[in-house]
């Protein structure tokens, strides 16, 4: 594929962040109220996230996945990842959500938009690529995060 001559192509680590750690001073009270996204809350043919949950922060500090607002969320697991779920962060209580570990985290550096990596992601072409690369056995087949 040719690029425009003004384009690079690059990997996804060189322009973003590949599922990063909430810092330290980035988490709140145990009492604050978080933006928490289960696998089913998001809808794979809008691309968006259709129906989050409010938890404490305490509910949800451990075992579940950290995002930001913005940062696109990438179904890593199948059929999940194939039927295209896939969402940009957005609307989340106090700027911080969490979710199913079933979920690559892309934080989007300033040299590349989220809607860009959005659309690249949803494309069949790159779905059909990423289920070449599944690790795992039976139906809980995932995409690594080194692909």
């Amino acid at each position: 594929m040719k690029l425009p001559d003004s384009w690079v192509q690059s990997r996804f680590d060189a322009v973003c962040l590949l599922n990063p750690k909430l810092a330290l001073d980035e988490r709140p009270s145990d009492d604050t109220e978080v933006t928490f996204v289960p696998m089913s809350a998001v809808d794979e043919c809008a691309g968006v996230i259709a129906n989050p949950e409010v938890r404490a922060y305490r509910e949800v500090a451990k075992g579940y996945t950290s995002f930001k607002q913005r940062d696109v969320l990438f179904a890593k697991v199948t059929p999940c990842m194939e039927n295209g779920k896939a969402a940009i962060a957005g609307s989340l209580l106090n700027g911080l959500g969490f979710g199913s570990t079933e979920f690559h985290v892309l934080r989007p550096s300033y040299l590349i938009l989220p809607e860009y990596l959005f659309h690249f992601i949803r494309q069949p072409l790159f779905r059909e690529y990423a289920a070449s690369a599944f690790v795992g056995t039976g139906g809980l087949q995932r995409v690594p995060t080194n692909f």
